[in-house]
């Protein structure tokens, strides 16, 4: 099944953690505590295919006041896809930055209603953190390994982007690349290489026409 991120297109599977396929295609999303539901950063508004998802759970609602699951808010590492069909997400961190590139004056109003709601749960929070610890089921060497990954994934994000920008990455054109010497054909030396930009992607001016002109 395909799930929308942000305005692309993701394949996924039923049972998949939201965040492991966010994580998986390196887009853009929240998780500091590498997906162990503390952090409260990996927040996803669903557009489309709420029914979809798995139930909310008590350990959710220990993190999201009434507003925000009112609002079609849910917590990326506690939810998994339930059933196949088209699921459609914001997550918040993309919905801030869009929000500094073409509202910027809601910036402030949206950051304080969404501390205030973060505020209002934090004796929720703790207590269902202790819970889980008293109960064996917080493991603090599996959250550091995750942290660990989650920071590799967070890197490997950075390199992809620089390369290709935001968005499912293409592949590679490889094209060979034939160097002719002073003396003629018997010095030719061929040399595959692999151009990681897109022809597609190229502005129009540093595109060669294919019946360019040789001088």
């Amino acid at each position: 099944m395909n799930i929308y991120i942000n305005n692309r297109t993701y394949e996924a599977a039923t049972g998949e953690r939201l965040i492991d396929i966010a994580r998986k295609n390196h887009t853009h999303i929240g998780y500091f505590c590498g997906g162990n539901g503390i952090c409260q950063t990996c927040y996803v508004k669903v557009i489309k295919g709420m029914d979809l998802l798995s139930p909310i759970t008590e350990r959710e609602k220990a993190l999201l006041p009434d507003n925000l699951i009112a609002d079609g808010i849910r917590v990326a590492c506690l939810t998994t896809l339930d059933k196949p069909g088209t699921v459609e997400l914001l997550t918040t961190v993309e919905e801030v930055k869009r929000m500094v590139e073409q509202r910027p004056q809601d910036i402030v109003g949206y950051q304080a209603r969404m501390g205030w709601e973060a505020l209002v749960k934090i004796p929720d929070t703790i207590a269902m953190q202790a819970r889980r610890f008293a109960e064996g089921k917080f493991n603090p060497l599996e959250l550091v390994t995750d942290v660990i990954k989650a920071a590799g994934d967070a890197v490997a994000l950075t390199v992809r982007t620089l390369q290709y920008g935001w968005g499912p990455q293409d592949h590679a054109t490889t094209f060979t690349r034939e160097y002719v010497g002073e003396k003629g054909k018997h010095e030719t030396k061929a040399e595959t290489a692999t151009c990681p930009a897109h022809a597609r992607k190229l502005p129009e001016e540093l595109k060669i026409p294919e019946k360019a002109p040789v001088n």
